[in-house]
């Protein structure tokens, strides 16, 4: 019995393993979720191992337990590969606040409370995605976010939208497939004295045949056709670790801020998976970076982030 359970959990870890190491040959969407998953399934795969060494010692055991641990440490290594801090010579480089928050399109109960926690948050600028439950509230945000996109400006339905204490200039509106319409918005905006590009993003779940990758893409060719300061916010269904995104973020030259605060399952709380990000283009840098204290009926956590402007005279 002991070696039947150890066997088992040897020929389930070897395939979870598989399906993480295609990303070194060549990667598929097909895993692509596995793969965003990386660090939890690796970890995962450790916890299972110490056990089946714990039913029955063989080498092959230790032998994928080994390749667990490589896994897990990768993919620890790999969270840091684009974070791009200000230095302490930047200390006092001028800042503002970003806050990131998909509301989820059926949160109506909650959405006094989300309003509140928008107008209330101190943010600059705010990206909202499946805003439908702050419709009614689009006159009370008004008077602390004058300026908007979506909701009736640009985008006749509330799902993503952007607000801003100052005027949002040039927004333009991108469907990036086929899927969801008009689920990216890049604007100019004047923060803390610095004009800034400033786009949030919404994009489909990376299970979706290819379309993940292909919204990517034109993300970021929209993107590169920007020059200067550069915000992008969103959810993207997807971790960092996933190729696509690692991908995405070297053509964008976009930045973390370290380690990134999980913001989905909401139950799984800081064990979660960093699905929703802040990325910024130098010379902005997230100096700070925090997951919302409550979900507030959503199903994903808010992010709100310092932002500094580095580079200044």
């Amino acid at each position: 019995m002991r070696q039947t359970l150890s066997v088992a959990i040897c020929v389930i870890v070897s395939l979870v393993l598989g399906a993480i190491g295609t990303r070194y040959v060549h990667p598929h969407w097909f895993f692509a979720t596995l793969q965003s998953l990386h660090l939890h399934a690796a970890a995962a795969c450790v916890f299972a191992m110490i056990l089946a060494l714990i039913l029955k010692r063989h080498f092959l055991i230790w032998l994928l337990f080994a390749v667990s641990l490589l896994f897990t440490g990768h993919a620890v290594l790999m969270g840091f590969d684009f974070a791009d801090r200000p230095t302490a010579a930047e200390a006092n480089a001028p800042t503002f606040k970003l806050l990131s928050f998909n509301i989820l399109n059926d949160n109506f109960e909650n959405s006094d409370a989300v309003v509140q926690a928008i107008t209330s948050s101190g943010a600059d600028l705010v990206n909202v995605m499946e805003a439908a439950p702050i419709r009614a509230h689009l006159d009370e945000i008004a008077k602390v976010y004058p300026y908007r996109v979506g909701c009736g400006i640009l985008i006749p339905f509330c799902d993503q939208m952007m607000l801003s204490k100052t005027p949002i200039e040039t927004p333009v509106v991108k469907s990036l497939s086929e899927i969801f319409p008009s689920r990216f918005i890049i604007a100019k905006v004047n923060v803390a004295g610095r004009i800034i590009n400033f786009a949030g993003i919404h994009t489909t779940k990376p299970y979706f045949d290819n379309f993940h990758s292909l919204e990517l893409g034109r993300a970021a060719l929209a993107i590169s056709e920007t020059t200067g300061p550069l915000l992008l916010s969103g959810d993207f269904n997807a971790s960092s670790l996933a190729p696509n995104m690692r991908r995405f973020l070297t053509v964008t030259k976009l930045k973390t801020g370290g380690w990134e605060p999980a913001t989905w399952p909401i139950r799984a709380g800081l064990f979660g998976v960093p699905i929703d990000h802040i990325f910024a283009r130098e010379p902005l840098k997230i100096k700070s970076i925090k997951q919302l204290p409550d979900a507030l009926g959503s199903n994903h956590y808010g992010l709100i982030a310092e932002i500094a402007i580095t580079g200044q005279q």
